[in-house]
C-alpha cells in the first residue's frame, strides 16, 4: 500500500490538474506495478481521471512532464485525451515554458569529471543562456554531461538551452521550454554553481535540495487563453 502523502493542488479545471510535488517522490512509476510509490500513483487515488488519457506509457496516464525525484514543484496533468493531445503537441513545439528556482551555496572551479571548459560568461554577471547537447555519463547513464557537438558518444543529438536570471545572492531563476534529464543541475554545475544538496554534480550535502519548479505557462485546453501558474 502507498504511504499516505498529502499533495498540494495548485490549479484544476475540467481539462487539467497542476500539483506541487514534494522533494523525494519520483514523478512516475518505473514499472507497471500499481502500488509503486510515485506522484502519479498518489494523485490517481484522489483523481482517478488522470489515468484516462493514453500516451506512450499507459502507466503515466495524463502526465505531461516529469521532475527529477529530488526536485520539487509544479507538475501538470491532463484529465482527458483531447487535453493531453493538445498539451503534448504544444510541448513538442516548445510552447510550454517552465521556470525553476535554483539555489546554490558556493562558486567552484573544480568541476566533476567529464565536463568541458565552460564557454559562457559568469552567470552572476547578468542574464545568461547556457546551451549544450547532453551525453549520458557514468554507470547506466546515472548522470549527464554537457557536450559541445552532436557527435559526442552517447549524445542526445539535440541542443537544449537554459536561460538564467539572477534572483538573489545565492539563487537564480532558470527558464526553459525544452528539457533534458538533469538539464538545470548539469548546466549549473558546468557554470561552477552546483545546486545545494546535489552531491551527484558537486553540490554540498544538505537535507534540502536546491531546485524547485516555480512556474509553468501554456495554452489552456479549456479556454485557449495563455495560462501562467506559479508557486
Amino acid at each position: 500500500m502507498l504511504p499516505q502523502t498529502e499533495i498540494e493542488e495548485i490549479y484544476s479545471d475540467n481539462d487539467i490538474l497542476v500539483v506541487n510535488k514534494p522533494s523525494g517522490i519520483p514523478t512516475a512509476p518505473l514499472t507497471g506495478d500499481g502500488d509503486e510509490f510515485c506522484l502519479v500513483n498518489i494523485v490517481r487515488k484522489k483523481h482517478p481521471q488522470i489515468m484516462i488519457p493514453r500516451g506512450n506509457l499507459e502507466r503515466e496516464g495524463g502526465l505531461i512532464h516529469r521532475l527529477d525525484t529530488p526536485t520539487s514543484g509544479l507538475v501538470l496533468f491532463a484529465l482527458n485525451q483531447a487535453a493531453y493531445d493538445n498539451l503534448i503537441k504544444e510541448q513538442k513545439r516548445d510552447g510550454i515554458i517552465k521556470q525553476y528556482r535554483a539555489v546554490f551555496t558556493h562558486r567552484t572551479n573544480d568541476l566533476p569529471d567529464g565536463f568541458p571548459p565552460f564557454p559562457y560568461p559568469d552567470i552572476l554577471s547578468g542574464n545568461t543562456i547556457i546551451s549544450s547537447y547532453f551525453r549520458l555519463f557514468g554507470p547506466r547513464g546515472a548522470a549527464v554531461r554537457p557536450a559541445l557537438n552532436a557527435g559526442a558518444k552517447r549524445c542526445s543529438g539535440q541542443k537544449y538551452s537554459t536561460q538564467i536570471e539572477m534572483e538573489s545572492e545565492n539563487s537564480v531563476i532558470c527558464t526553459l521550454s525544452r528539457g533534458f534529464r538533469h538539464q538545470i543541475r548539469c548546466h549549473m554545475a558546468w557554470a561552477g554553481y552546483p545546486l545545494k544538496g546535489d552531491v551527484l554534480y558537486g553540490g554540498t550535502e544538505s537535507e534540502d535540495f536546491g531546485l524547485t519548479a516555480v512556474g509553468i505557462s501554456f495554452t489552456s485546453p479549456s479556454t485557449g487563453s495563455y495560462l501562467t501558474l506559479t508557486l
